[in-house]
């Protein structure tokens, strides 16, 4: 386990440095778009569209980081003294961030 620990840093360190690269590279494609002048109607659509989602996504990924909390507090109370039966932490932990999922699934669903 312990050897685990720095290949999942290492792999989240260079997930959310591509995550950030990419927005900042989209964010100045679409600010090139705009200051170009040369946009259609279809365009301006696409663009405005994009922008309309985000307000979505964040609470997509607020409902899971909640959900992933849950199941980690949850975890702490179970009294786990045997390191080779791990599958029930890890099965709490995949259900809740499936339930924060599901939740957003199903307010999206409501909302349209």
């Amino acid at each position: 386990m312990k050897n685990l620990v720095p290949i999942i840093a290492i792999i989240m360190t260079f997930g959310t440095i591509s995550f950030i690269v990419a927005a900042i590279t989209n964010y100045l494609l679409k600010k090139k778009l705009i200051q170009s002048g040369n946009l259609d109607a279809e365009s301006q659509k696409i663009i405005s569209q994009n922008f309309s989602g985000m307000k979505f996504d964040n609470l997509k990924w607020g409902l899971i980081l909640l959900f992933a909390g849950v199941g980690l507090v949850i975890i702490d109370f179970l009294p786990i003294s045997d390191i080779q039966n791990m599958h029930l932490p890890l099965g709490i932990e995949l259900i809740s961030i499936a339930v924060g999922f599901l939740t957003y699934f199903f307010y999206m669903k409501n909302k349209v």
